[in-house]
């Protein structure tokens, strides 16, 4: 028994000797801090292993931006990734479906106008508005709107279900106010036309793209309090599966009366 118990106590000393020799061998190889750091700075480990010193604040902001730049650029890959599978998987469905019937249901969508949001103060500065809510789903039920065999419906845009040539149209009503004493429009500068147009975006692709639109000069009003401009625009055109149509006009505040305004497609 007192055998066993001095070979306890010999293998704890033993394992207490090992320890301390593991934690002196990583002291003795960890690299010397300068002897001129003081105590308003700090060193932090480089990209390629070594020990930097400087500033506590900047030294700090610069490791925090490297490290969240890493970790942003990682979650946009596997976005970009996550992104890509879906359309493959569900693009290889489409195509099954398409197939069995022969391409008699093909994708096609109609979507009716509905009241915007208040403008964001980021839209004061730019040349096209985005129109970000249209009525869709259930919203479309007894109305002329419809969405049909794949296409979907985000933040105001069409999602492309399968690749191929697509009829995209869109009509809107801009009803724009004009000063009472002289009709004439109120805005900072009438060189700059209404427009209304249609534009493609991609995720996989760099920036977003206009496909077709219409531009109208402003004019005298003849009641002299608004101006009212009706725009129809439609092309054909390729587009991809996982591309998003939407549609922008040049002031979001011209869409008063929404109830006419609509925005489509359908696959020829």
């Amino acid at each position: 028994m007192r055998f066993a118990f001095k070979i306890f106590i010999f293998a704890v000393l033993l394992c207490v000797v090992v320890v301390l020799g593991v934690v002196l061998a990583l002291v003795l190889t960890l690299p010397d801090l300068p002897t001129t750091v003081h105590n308003d700075e700090i060193c932090l480990p480089t990209e390629h292993g070594s020990m930097s010193c400087g500033e506590t604040t900047d030294m700090l902001h610069n490791y925090l931006e490297k490290a969240i730049a890493k970790e942003y650029a990682k979650v946009k890959r596997e976005d970009t990734l996550r992104q890509q599978k879906y359309l493959n998987e569900n693009r290889v469905r489409l195509m099954e479906i398409y197939d069995k019937y022969h391409w008699e249901m093909k994708p096609a969508a109609k979507l009716t106008g509905k009241d915007q949001p208040k403008p964001r103060i980021s839209d004061s500065n730019a040349e096209m508005i985005p129109v970000r809510v249209w009525r869709h789903g259930r919203e479309l039920h007894d109305t002329s709107g419809f969405e049909r065999y794949g296409v979907r419906y985000r933040n105001g845009r069409l999602v492309i279900p399968v690749s191929g040539t697509y009829f995209i149209y869109s009509y809107v009503d801009l009803f724009e106010p004009c000063d009472p004493s002289s009709g004439k429009p109120k805005v900072d500068n009438v060189s700059i036309p209404v427009k209304h147009g249609i534009f493609k975006f991609n995720i996989l692709d760099a920036g977003e793209s206009e496909v077709v639109s219409s531009v109208q000069p402003h004019t005298i009003s003849s009641n002299r309090y608004f101006n009212s401009y009706s725009s129809y625009v439609s092309t054909l055109a390729e587009l991809k599966a996982g591309d998003e149509i939407s549609v922008k006009v040049s002031n979001i505040t011209y869409l008063k009366y929404t109830r006419d305004n609509y925005f489509g497609l359908n696959l020829v």
